[in-house]
């Protein structure tokens, strides 16, 4: 009987939600590596580095175009819309410009948009920028 209990306590089970993106498959490989803090750290600073591709990445096109920017990395991953339109308020910001990843209807309302939730939200206007690949 109490190795019935022990294997019971031991064995979980974990729901993973998918939808077929890349993200949602990196998730589900990313759950493997979790067993591991090497792996783990890695992760953290695979995404560190990445965070400072892009700032850097930014900077380069601003200073081409003579933009004086301040760039400014907002740790709110689950809620990335509150996090912008909160930020745009603090910062007393006039325009808030964004893209769109192009979700279908059916993603967009499982899953929420970001573009919609600051064009929703937002005290300001917003222009939302769609790429050519999704148009």
């Amino acid at each position: 009987m109490t190795e019935n209990k022990t294997e019971q306590k031991s064995a979980r089970k974990v729901l993973i939600a998918m939808d077929g993106s890349k993200h949602a498959l990196f998730a589900f490989e990313s759950t493997v590596l979790l067993a591991s803090p090497v792996a783990v750290a890695n992760i953290v600073e695979q995404h560190e580095e990445a965070v400072l591709k892009v700032f850097k990445k930014l900077d380069e096109i601003a200073n081409r175009y003579k933009i004086k920017h301040t760039l400014e990395r907002i740790e709110r991953p689950h809620r990335p819309g509150e996090a912008i339109v909160k930020a745009a308020h603090q910062q007393n910001i006039d325009l808030i410009i964004t893209g769109t990843r192009g979700l279908g209807t059916i993603r967009r309302t499982i899953l929420g948009s970001v573009s919609d939730y600051i064009i929703h939200h937002a005290r300001v206007p917003v222009i939302v920028c769609k790429h050519g690949d999704h148009i």
